[in-house]
C-alpha cells in the first residue's frame, strides 16, 4: 500500500483589503457557496474573453457601490474604513 499524499489542486478565494502604503490590512477567505452569490457583480472583461467564471483570473475590485451588494449577499463580511478590497481566487495545493 502506498502512503504517499498526492497534491490536488483546489479554488481558494479571499477578500483582501489593501491599506494606502499596499499592505495587506484585512484577509478573509470565502467558500465556493460564497463566491457563487457575489460573483455576478463584478465585470470579468479583464480575463482572456471575459470567462473568469469563478473570479480566479484576476482581482477584482470591491467598489464602494459594490460593498452593500456583497454584504447583502454574503452578511458575515465587514469592510474596514480606509483600504481597498479586492477578490480574487488562488489555486491551492492540498496534500490528500
Amino acid at each position: 500500500m502506498n502512503d504517499t499524499k498526492t497534491p490536488h489542486e483546489r479554488l481558494v478565494w479571499q477578500l483582501a483589503g489593501w491599506d494606502a502604503d499596499e499592505r495587506l490590512a484585512d484577509l478573509t477567505e470565502l467558500s465556493r457557496e460564497e463566491i457563487m452569490r457575489i460573483r455576478d457583480l463584478f465585470d470579468r472583461r479583464l480575463p482572456p474573453a471575459g470567462t473568469d467564471e469563478w473570479l480566479a483570473c484576476a482581482e477584482y475590485e470591491v467598489t464602494h457601490d459594490l460593498r452593500p451588494h456583497v454584504l447583502a449577499a454574503v452578511p458575515r463580511l465587514k469592510f474596514e474604513p480606509g483600504l481597498d478590497y479586492f477578490v480574487g481566487g488562488t489555486r491551492s495545493h492540498q496534500a490528500s
